[in-house]
């Protein structure tokens, strides 16, 4: 049996290239596989992109498409339309659930926009060969729904994609440095005295204005409260958790991705590099797996 690649990478829009460069060394299909998404978040945000998706990027192309269009939780939806996954199954919660399912779409409009929605036969019935659609189904939870899981992976291309998030997450990003870009003086007072200023009449005020140290920033903070991370050992229970629950259903996954989002600070800044490490000597225990990338950088 052939080893199974694993790919790591430090944000998880970088998942995209990874997916690429897997199809390219023929460990994955170039359509039709099973996205098993194991991650604190579902990652399922869509909308407007800077890309006409009536092209697919190939190539050099893929890096660009990737770091200058995509973000950590929009990414997977045209990883959708392009069809390199015709299921996505989303696991996000660490307790026991039954496993939903649901017929999917993503419609693109206007060649820019990726909108997705359920079907409805007597409106989309017409559409399966339309290219501006594409079908899928999406999944959520089912964590020791070993019945439902081992029949819907069966015969399948599983790519097990896996945010280390999901074992130990912080969405205030509180671990991390502020997330700032540096203005000048007048930009600052811009801000400071213009109630309409754009930066303050978004949907959510998560960018301001602030002075330190006699500069002045703009700055994207998360108004959350900080989680407490949990302990080393809960942690590893939670990998165990899920590890024993893939082996007691058989999963051979045709290849896995690990994103440690570390850099945002969704992983708490004192965990990494170790749940990474151990992560890694777990998975490399249950399977037999190569890992094709070096410590920074895809492949």
């Amino acid at each position: 049996m052939k080893k199974i690649p694993v790919i790591r990478m430090n944000e998880h829009h970088e998942a995209f290239l990874c997916w690429d460069k897997l199809i390219e060394a023929g460990y994955i299909s170039a359509e039709g596989n099973y996205l098993l998404h194991v991650d604190h978040h579902d990652d399922l945000e869509c909308g407007g992109y800077d890309w006409s998706f009536a092209h697919k990027p190939t190539g050099e192309e893929v890096s660009r498409f990737t770091y200058n269009v995509l973000g950590i939780a929009d990414f997977i939806i045209p990883a959708v339309y392009y069809k390199i996954f015709s299921e996505v199954h989303v696991l996000k919660n660490l307790m026991p659930m039954k496993m939903n399912s649901a017929k999917m779409l993503v419609h693109c409009v206007n060649d820019r926009q990726l909108l997705k929605q359920s079907v409805i036969p007597f409106i989309h019935g017409d559409k399966k060969n339309d290219p501006q659609y594409a079908f899928y189904t999406q999944r959520e939870g089912g964590l020791f729904d070993k019945e439902t899981f081992v029949d819907v992976i069966k015969d399948k291309s599983v790519v097990l994609d896996v945010d280390l998030d999901y074992f130990c997450w912080d969405d205030s990003l509180s671990t991390r440095n502020p997330k700032r870009i540096e203005i000048t003086k007048e930009a600052y007072g811009e801000y400071e005295s213009n109630p309409y200023h754009p930066f303050r009449i978004l949907p959510r005020r998560m960018i301001k204005a602030v002075e330190d140290q006699g500069k002045y920033y703009l700055e994207y903070k998360e108004m959350l409260t900080p989680n407490k991370p949990p302990t080393e050992e809960k942690i590893l229970k939670r990998m165990d958790k899920l590890l024993q629950w893939f082996e007691e259903c058989g999963l051979q996954p045709a290849a896995i991705d690990i994103c440690t989002s570390h850099y945002s600070g969704y992983l708490p800044k004192e965990m990494y590099p170790w749940i990474e490490e151990v992560f890694l000597e777990k998975i490399g225990k249950l399977w037999d797996i190569e890992l094709v990338n070096k410590k920074e950088g895809i492949i």
